[in-house]
């Protein structure tokens, strides 16, 4: 490790967006806990798409076979740091384009000689139109830092309906995770690392616990603007999923999601 810089990426075009808010609030909390932070714009350093180059080329010379100076900016800021934040808006389910990239050449270079082991790390994905995928969108953000080593906390599922709350969980997240800087804890073996990355909260959830999530965060976050149908409906719903009617319990939470919608929008 080089230092003990809380090193926050913002992986989205829209530099002043929801990811940037909650990459940015993670490294105020983390500062206000006296840690040094510095913050990227990955929009200024985009990596190029891997040309998967012969087996093991790569990971031999613990290098891209090919010149990609964002790579190596990104890759040697990411090496040195003392703790990582990285953040992805959702689109569609998945990460940015230039998140995935960076995140698919790293793992090609250095998933087996595993440099970042034991470093803490925190990833934030926004489901900022609809919604949906704030988990999903999570996924290859922890499932990278899980092939990478890495010892993640979180996740905080976010979206635009939750951002108040989202964002005040990140600073507590960051204020944790400067306590673990400089205090790496590696993992055991692999049995360790992926019991670790089980019990992380959210991510072992189902498409339909995910709607349910989702359907819930916007009836909460409405409080007293919320249709009183709305938490019969998600009752309703936890009801039909404990008989196993799926199918029917998807339709009442999308009844609850389609209302908190309406509802949200004459706020």
């Amino acid at each position: 490790m080089g230092d003990s810089t809380v090193l926050g990426l913002v992986g989205s075009p829209n530099r002043n967006g929801k990811t940037n808010q909650l990459v940015t609030a993670a490294l105020e909390g983390a500062a206000d806990r006296g840690a040094r932070v510095e913050l990227v714009q990955m929009a200024d350093h985009v990596v190029n798409a891997c040309k998967d180059c012969l087996p093991s080329e790569c990971e031999k010379n613990l290098k891209c076979t090919y010149e990609d100076a964002s790579l190596e900016y990104l890759t040697q800021k990411i090496l040195t740091c003392g703790a990582l934040v990285l953040g992805s808006p959702v689109y569609w389910s998945e990460t940015s384009g230039m998140v995935k990239f960076l995140m698919i050449k790293m793992t090609r270079i250095y998933a087996r000689t595993a440099p970042l082991k034991g470093v803490p790390t925190l990833g934030f994905a926004v489901a900022g139109g609809s919604g949906n995928g704030l988990v999903s969108g999570l996924r290859p953000l922890y499932h990278f830092f899980q092939t990478m080593q890495m010892r993640a906390i979180g996740p905080v599922p976010s979206t635009r309906f939750n951002l108040n709350s989202a964002l005040q969980r990140s600073r507590e997240l960051g204020a944790e995770l400067t306590g673990m800087v400089g205090a790496q804890q590696p993992f055991a073996g692999l049995e360790e690392r992926l019991a670790w990355y089980d019990s992380l909260p959210y991510l072992d959830l189902n498409r339909t616990g995910e709607r349910r999530l989702l359907a819930g965060i916007i009836t909460a976050e409405l409080g007293d603007n919320a249709d009183l149908e709305m938490a019969r409906g998600l009752a309703k719903a936890d009801a039909l999923l404990a008989e196993g009617r799926q199918i029917e319990a998807l339709a009442e939470i999308t009844r609850v999601y389609e209302t908190g919608i309406k509802d949200w929008g004459r706020r």
